[in-house]
């Protein structure tokens, strides 16, 4: 999977269908092209053992926040006020809960984090999935 963000405008309300869809569990990604720490992410998503995770229990969708210039409405799906800092991500599970509503910042700062936490931030979630 060729992981990046597509400058493609998203519609809120299928955002939020997807979110309340039963069927999977769901890893959604905020973050641009031009910023260090979205794209160290990109990298840490690609390693292979982050990729086992993501394949066997999320489907993962990169939403574009460009320079804050769009999809910054879709944070309310989410339950958040519209804010800048990227990247963020939103761990969804198949009740359409997010579970990590109050660290979806935690990754802000990618690049500083080994690349090992990311899979340690996953499984951190797996009984609620």
């Amino acid at each position: 999977m060729n992981y990046q963000f597509s400058g493609r405008i998203e519609n809120p309300q299928v955002i939020e269908e997807l979110i309340a869809d039963k069927k999977s569990n769901k890893l959604f990604v905020f973050g641009a092209n031009w910023c260090p720490d979205a794209m160290n992410l990109l990298k840490k998503l690609n390693h292979s053992s982050v990729k086992k995770i993501l394949n066997n229990q999320f489907i993962t969708y990169f939403i574009d926040v460009e320079k804050y210039s769009i999809n910054m409405e879709i944070y309310k799906s989410f339950g958040m006020e519209i804010i800048e800092g990227i990247p963020r991500i939103f761990l969804v599970n198949k009740s359409g809960k997010v579970l990590n509503l109050e660290s979806n910042d935690q990754w802000r700062d990618s690049r500083n984090i080994p690349d090992i936490e990311f899979v340690k931030f996953l499984q951190s979630f797996s009984s609620k999935l």
